[in-house]
């Protein structure tokens, strides 16, 4: 998934050969590459929502259905991806807090005691 221009001699020389081979993985590449785009110059949630729609219809065009999945997964979330746009933050830090409260949790074998255990929550993540 990385950018073209950041390709060595040998992976330009293969995706040439895998493009000969299967021309609909270079359309799905420059779909995703479209994709990817989208997220590094659209500074606005209006001009990537726009984008959004212009890349849906892209792909509207192919038959390409891992691309259409991933397009349907994006249409059903949209808000949510657009938010990102409000200003370029995720949730990624609270998901890995979650992971690491959910991996104490498997350690001690089920909480008996909850406020003891946010107790060492907030000493131990804190």
């Amino acid at each position: 998934m990385k950018s073209p221009d950041d390709w060595t001699d040998f992976q330009r020389g293969e995706m040439h050969l895998l493009s000969e081979i299967e021309p609909r993985m270079k359309v799905a590449y420059g779909l995703l590459c479209a994709l990817r785009n989208i997220f590094s110059k659209c500074k606005t949630r209006k001009k990537a929502k726009k984008a959004l729609h212009k890349w849906y219809k892209n792909v509207g065009k192919t038959r390409i259905r891992e691309i259409i999945s991933v397009r349907d997964t994006i249409k059903g979330k949209e808000e949510y991806i657009l938010n990102y746009f409000n200003n370029r933050s995720t949730n990624a830090s609270a998901e890995s807090f979650n992971s690491k409260v959910k991996g104490l949790r498997a350690q001690v074998h089920g909480v008996n005691d909850l406020p003891f255990f946010i107790f060492r929550c907030a000493k131990i993540f804190g």
